[in-house]
């Protein structure tokens, strides 16, 4: 099951200043902090740290009951970069192992967790707004192209929003990013008359025949919150 949560900088006073609220960062992670001086990175970094650590203390807490300090959460980096979150040894009774994606956009976190270790996840938020003329001929694929060249207008921005943000979506779940050509995978929206304010299949396939054979199948899913498009995309579990 995939855990999600959606927050803002004005969730705590402190996140908007890119200051630390108290009780929210373990000595790990303070030690990485203390090293941030410009202060979007630090916004951003808070943010999306307060973020995943409220979602896994409610995971915790409806699981297993337990009541899990913000600060006995640590979420660092690994090698590669992705988020990894590991409990102090005192309330990892469990043994509980996460798999964690947090995305930014303008103020806005959006995490999701996987109780397991290592599993295929990504989460992106993008903000709706126009882009260049351009945008979609150097990232999207011709099919993707042609699905936007059919759109109608007043639904476009949207669309191109939500392919890009999938394709972000699905090369955080291989733990690649954008150190991948995006039209190696193909987003595939169905567009209705409306903008759907609750989880809506995407289709996720890739596109080169050495893909298809070496990385995972994904499923994805987009929803429309206020001037936000947020899509999360997963390893199939079977």
């Amino acid at each position: 099951m995939i855990h999600w949560l959606l927050q803002t900088q004005t969730a705590h006073p402190d996140l908007g200043q890119g200051v630390s609220p108290p009780g929210l960062l373990s000595e790990e992670e303070t030690a990485v902090f203390n090293k941030l001086r410009i202060l979007k990175r630090r916004q951003d970094w808070l943010l999306g740290r307060w973020t995943a650590k409220h979602l896994i203390q409610e995971m915790m807490h409806q699981k297993h009951g337990e009541s899990v300090p913000l600060n006995a959460i640590s979420i660092l980096a690994a090698e590669d970069g992705a988020p990894l979150a590991k409990l102090d040894s005192q309330f990892d009774h469990h043994g509980s192992r996460f798999t964690v994606s947090i995305s930014h956009s303008q103020g806005s976190s959006f995490c999701a967790v996987i109780e397991r270790p290592n599993w295929p996840l990504g989460a992106d938020i993008e903000r709706i707004e126009p882009r260049a003329r351009n945008f979609t001929a150097d990232f999207f694929t011709e099919a993707e192209q042609a699905f936007i060249e059919q759109s109608r207008p007043e639904m476009v921005d949207a669309l191109v929003t939500t392919i890009w943000s999938g394709k972000e979506a699905a090369l955080k779940a291989i733990r690649q990013g954008l150190r991948v050509d995006t039209r190696d995978i193909y987003c595939q929206v169905k567009a209705d008359d409306t903008l759907p304010q609750e989880w809506t299949a995407l289709h996720l396939n890739w596109q080169r025949q050495e893909d298809k054979q070496q990385l995972p199948s994904l499923s994805g899913w987009w929803k429309v919150d206020g001037q936000y498009v947020l899509t999360l995309a997963a390893q199939d579990n079977h």
